[in-house]
């Protein structure tokens, strides 16, 4: 036989094979809409491993039926016939269990690549509800093995993970790597680029199969409650990480998830709300002294506005709820109004915005303000309604935090004056606007003592040599620096195991602050500019940020590349 008729033979069987196909799929349609059930056709519908193992092989194959996918306690069983005894015993058994058995017909040859499925699962299955458990003894496991993104690769590789195994790696990397971000991206027809946000940047960690993707983000939708049909349109849901139910040491790390459309698939973002970022004090985020002395002041008083500005990303919402740990007590009720909600703090009423429910910043505020709370936090003040119901607040006797989008600390006045916030108000309203970014601390164990060249330290003393005195003694510079004795930190190019060999290893904030005085309040009536306001601060003693970021570079916490990366 030729090539050609070879070939022509192997179409015609592959067409009389998908007659039968269809066929036989027609004959479990007319059943399902007979009996009065959905029918599903499995060649178009994803399976999920971890719901599948809900029921053994054996018993799912009497029956004649399977799961193939969980949402809470909600079941999606695939059956031949409703109608048999082994089925309906089958179902009876899962609800008698407390789950809800939705019921679908399918064929024959659906089932069957369902039931193929368990040689490549794991039959012991752990309850996930909303969680993706692990139980200590495993997590210490895999993150004993993951110190570097090379060490994740090699528990990426190893032959025949299911789903549970990989979404379990992928959080546990994140969580041993300290990853503010997990990015799962589709750059292909048939790979995904697995990347971890380590101390701000993007670290490129592995590249996973589109097919265990597909199972992947199946199985991370469910856990978020997002519908699994729709691929066309953004989605955004939450879960939770749980190492151990049992341990004392267990901790339960918030997962908040978004999936967006793009051009290969469905892209993911999973952003870790690891507790112990709120475990932080204000001492602990890299605040100088002679700042936090003014903070801790301004954190006494009874009422009176504090607003904390930056861009997305720049630990502002760390710093609030540090704020609200310094003034959390028995004797005091704190109300958040919050979107969303990304840590749960003991003692705090926290509330979310739901702009569908009416439940905006502005409406929300003024419910919070009839509830009688001595402090209340406001995630962003985004309007006239906001702003100005927030400083009625703090002129009648509380204490308010909240965020402005400005690129400085002088920005924040002229942005609450656009918003059409009468100026007269703004001064005795507002007590401390602080500004803050976030810089990458370099590596102890790597980086090097260098000597800076003349451009560097010509910089340095450029920057410098308007210091207010109190910023000058924390350096012990008396003055201006004296420049032969200069030494600063240089990041390892090759980095080391401990930095992800990145010469970088956490992060540390740098800020600028004023307090409202009353030379301040003088040119805030004048309706001022941004830069009036600044020369003003200026002249009250404020640090600016990039002299923050340079004393940090003489202090050797960071480097001269990351400040000029930052700040300019």
């Amino acid at each position: 036989m030729s090539i050609k008729d070879e070939g022509q033979k192997q179409k015609a069987e592959a067409k009389i094979k998908s007659l039968h196909r269809d066929a036989e799929e027609q004959k479990a349609k007319n059943l399902a809409e007979e009996l009065g059930f959905p029918y599903l056709d499995l060649r178009i519908s994803t399976i999920d491993d971890e719901a599948l193992t809900i029921s053994n092989e054996k018993d799912s194959k009497n029956a004649g039926a399977a799961i193939i996918e969980e949402k809470q306690k909600e079941l999606f069983v695939v059956v031949l016939d409703p109608r048999l005894k082994e089925t309906l015993i089958f179902v009876q058994n899962l609800e008698n269990k407390g789950y809800k058995a939705t019921i679908n017909v399918v064929s024959l040859s659906s089932l069957n690549r369902v039931w193929s499925r368990f040689q490549h699962v794991k039959p012991d299955r752990k309850e996930i509800s909303r969680k993706a458990e692990i139980s200590a003894e495993e997590l210490k496991q895999i993150e004993g093995g993951i110190n570097t993104i090379e060490d994740l690769k090699q528990k990426l590789e190893q032959p025949n993970l299911s789903t549970s195994d990989l979404l379990n790696i992928v959080m546990a990397a994140g969580l041993k790597l300290e990853a503010s971000d997990i990015h799962l991206e589709n750059e292909s027809t048939n790979t995904t680029r697995l990347r971890y946000r380590l101390d701000g940047i993007l670290q490129d960690a592995a590249n996973i199969s589109l097919s265990a993707y597909q199972l992947l983000l199946s199985r991370i939708k469910m856990l978020s409650e997002l519908k699994l049909n729709v691929h066309d349109v953004p989605q955004d849901g939450r879960f939770s990480f749980k190492s151990s139910a049992e341990s004392e040491e267990s901790k339960e790390i918030e997962i908040r998830t978004s999936i967006i459309p793009a051009n290969y698939g469905e892209n993911i973002v999973l952003r870790i709300l690891d507790p112990k970022t709120i475990g932080l004090e204000v001492g602990d985020l890299g605040i100088q002294e002679y700042d936090f002395k003014i903070i801790t002041e301004e954190l006494k008083k009874p009422n009176g506005m504090i607003i904390t500005t930056g861009p997305t990303g720049s630990g502002k919402t760390t710093l609030l709820y540090a704020f609200l740990k310094a003034v959390n007590d028995p004797g005091s009720k704190i109300i958040t109004l919050e979107d969303p909600i990304e840590y749960h703090l003991k003692g705090v009423e926290q509330t979310q915005v739901d702009s569908e429910k009416g439940y905006t910043f502005a409406s929300g505020l003024r419910s919070i303000l009839r509830q009688d709370p001595d402090t209340i936090l406001v995630g962003e003040i985004r309007d006239n309604e906001t702003a100005t119901t927030a400083i009625n607040a703090a002129l009648t006797g509380h204490l308010v935090f909240s965020t402005l989008h400005t690129n400085d600390a002088a920005g924040a006045i002229p942005r609450l004056v656009d918003m059409k916030v009468n100026p007269t108000m703004i001064p005795p309203a507002l007590n401390l606007v602080i500004a803050q970014r976030l810089l990458r601390k370099v590596c102890p164990k790597c980086s090097q003592e260098i000597k800076p060249t003349k451009e560097i330290l010509q910089k340095i003393q450029d920057e410098l040599k308007n210091l207010p005195a109190r910023a000058s003694e924390t350096v012990n510079m008396a003055g201006r620096p004296k420049l032969d004795d200069i030494k600063i930190k240089q990041a390892s190019g090759q980095g080391c195991a401990y930095c992800n060999f990145t010469g970088y290893k956490g992060r540390v904030g740098v800020f600028e602050l004023f307090v409202v005085n009353d030379a301040m309040e003088k040119v805030v009536l004048k309706t001022p500019s941004i830069v009036e306001i600044k020369e003003s601060a200026i002249k009250s003693g404020m640090v600016l940020m990039k002299q923050d970021g340079l004393l940090k570079v003489l202090q050797g916490i960071t480097t001269m590349e990351e400040v000029e990366r930052i700040l300019g």
